[in-house]
């Protein structure tokens, strides 16, 4: 087959799922515009396009598990398209703005990510759970939800069961908190850079953890909710190249060696395009119309692709799956996320 045959092919199988997601995350943005168009006090309802977005996923899982030809659209929504509209969001963001968010967010990393492991790994244990799935549970909760979990499962022979189980669980724990962290953490923070910090540091998933932070800002028409969590995720998912191998060999029977974790090619692309906003500030100028609306046209993307994004997520979330090992390791992961979050919450309240 020739490559543009292939390419075209692809192009044909993705277009169903692409188009429903694409076509909820629009009407989640109509729904967002007509409602604010409504008499007081229905226009200030807490509601977000991000919100709606997933809400319609959730409400169309049972339709999307009996529909066979969206999945490779969805798949694609959740994975490459994902990775893009975080990529783009380091046009946000100059090189000295990123150092600064990093300074802030590399010791509350170092905390979330040894309490997550330590006590989601122990309270999963005492619930019942094996060491495989002990140890999935653990990682998906500290570092980087589904990616860890798909990172460390080969290193350590998870079985089937036991990877599908820990997905569905931290999806489901992060989706909520996707949900419901917007609206906690400004009641007890109101800092857009402070709630950003902790939804980074607290939320599992890459695309729970942006999506809850563009919900903020759209809830409370802020900025640097998004910046500040996506620095602090990205710093967490870089943790990957380090923490999974060491986990994998400990974990693994001792005759499996230590396993190489890639760094993600979509940080390397994120710190690329903060490098082209730092020098399009220097050359274009920071003010400058054109330079400005090109950036501003990349942000609206990149939202837009973020509910495609999470629409897909919502759609893929199979509870059935946690039936399938017991409720007790999943109440043990949602137990170890609150208590990240308290730490989180705490961290940079105090420090």
């Amino acid at each position: 087959m020739q490559p543009s045959s292939a390419a075209q092919e692809v192009t044909v199988k993705a277009r169903p799922g692409l188009a429903v997601a694409a076509a909820l995350a629009a009407l989640a943005w109509l729904l967002i515009g007509l409602l604010q168009r409504l008499p007081e006090p229905l226009s200030s309802l807490p509601a977000s396009p991000m919100l709606v977005a997933i809400l319609a996923g959730l409400a169309l899982g049972g339709v999307a598990a009996r529909r066979p030809a969206w999945q490779h659209g969805l798949e694609l929504a959740r994975g490459p398209l994902l990775k893009i509209a975080v990529a783009l969001i380091g046009l946000r963001l100059s090189l000295v703005e990123l150092g600064l968010l990093s300074g802030r967010a590399v010791p509350l990393v170092v905390v979330v990510i040894a309490l997550g492991l330590g006590l989601t790994y122990g309270l999963a244990r005492l619930a019942g759970g094996g060491r495989r799935l002990a140890g999935l549970l653990a990682v998906g909760t500290a570092i980087c939800g589904v990616s860890a979990i798909a990172a460390l499962a080969p290193g350590i022979r998870a079985r089937p069961d036991e990877t599908a189980y820990a997905i569905a669980c931290v999806a489901l724990v992060g989706l909520l908190a996707t949900l419901f962290y917007p609206l906690l953490l400004q009641s007890l923070l109101v800092d857009p850079v402070a709630i950003g910090l902790v939804m980074g540091g607290a939320i599992h998933d890459t695309a729970q953890v942006t999506a809850a932070a563009v919900a903020h800002e759209q809830l409370w028409q802020v900025d640097g909710t998004l910046n500040a969590a996506t620095v602090t995720k990205l710093i967490r998912n870089f943790s990957m190249v380090l923490v999974i191998p060491v986990l994998a060999w400990l974990l693994a029977e001792h005759d499996a060696g230590p396993r190489l974790v890639p760094i993600p090619l979509f940080i390397v692309a994120f710190l690329a395009l903060s490098a082209v906003r730092s020098l399009g500030d220097a050359v274009v100028g920071a003010d400058h119309p054109v330079w400005t609306g090109l950036t501003d046209v990349a942000g609206v993307l990149s939202q837009f692709l973020f509910a495609m994004a999470m629409t897909a997520i919502a759609m893929g979330i199979r509870l059935a799956h946690l039936r399938e090992l017991g409720w007790r390791p999943a109440a043990a992961a949602f137990i170890a996320a609150v208590a990240v979050l308290a730490a989180a919450i705490a961290w940079v309240r105090w420090w």
